[in-house]
């Protein structure tokens, strides 16, 4: 990092299934990279989930060319395919490390919804993950829950599920209200959620 200002650089991280990415994560993305001034977000997808391996999900290659077209158009937002990689099942705390290599000397923000926050003291490592990161957790709608004095980004209540969409894309219902074009092409092109 080039740190000829003595800026502190401002890192976030926001993980998920991205299974497909929606409107409603790049929403959040850039919600956060605005409210908490960020210099880059990344965008990991998680490989094999620790809390929902049961999940069916399309290849991870499909998953990750998704998420390459949904941070094309914005600067800030990097892909991030470490856990996609990865052999292991994909831990937070792992991918929050190798971050933490590469700036060590930036100000890290792990960004989640507050369907995670329910049990984020559950998660690997979570008492050293707060000596290395500040959590940010955005609202859901449905869910109340204790966020163990976390900081809020206050916004709409995001009510889209890639689940929904998934159910969408096998009824051949409209998806522009739900995922940018480019990501809608790249699903009928490659016939996915079929």
């Amino acid at each position: 990092m080039d740190n000829k200002n003595n800026k502190i650089e401002k890192i976030g991280i926001f993980g998920g299934s991205f299974n497909p990415i929606h409107r409603g994560h790049i929403e959040m993305a850039n919600l956060a990279i605005k409210k908490l001034n960020l210099d880059r977000l990344y965008i990991v997808p998680v490989g094999t989930p620790c809390h929902r391996p049961d999940r069916n999900f399309v290849s991870s290659s499909d998953r990750m060319a998704m998420i390459n077209l949904a941070c094309s158009k914005n600067k800030k937002l990097y892909p991030c395919d470490y856990e996609i990689n990865s052999e292991k099942v994909s831990y937070t705390y792992d991918t929050l490390l190798k971050i933490v290599e590469i700036y060590p000397d930036a100000l890290i923000y792990e960004i989640i919804g507050e369907d995670s926050a329910e049990y984020l003291t559950s998660w690997k490592n979570y008492k050293e993950m707060i000596d290395l990161c500040k959590f940010v957790f955005f609202k859901r709608k449905g869910y109340q829950s204790d966020t163990h004095g976390l900081l809020t980004i206050e916004a709409p209540l995001f009510d889209l599920s890639s689940t929904i969409i998934r159910e969408k894309i096998k009824n051949n219902e409209p998806l522009d209200k739900y995922i940018v074009p480019e990501i809608e092409n790249y699903i009928k092109k490659y016939q996915l959620y079929r």
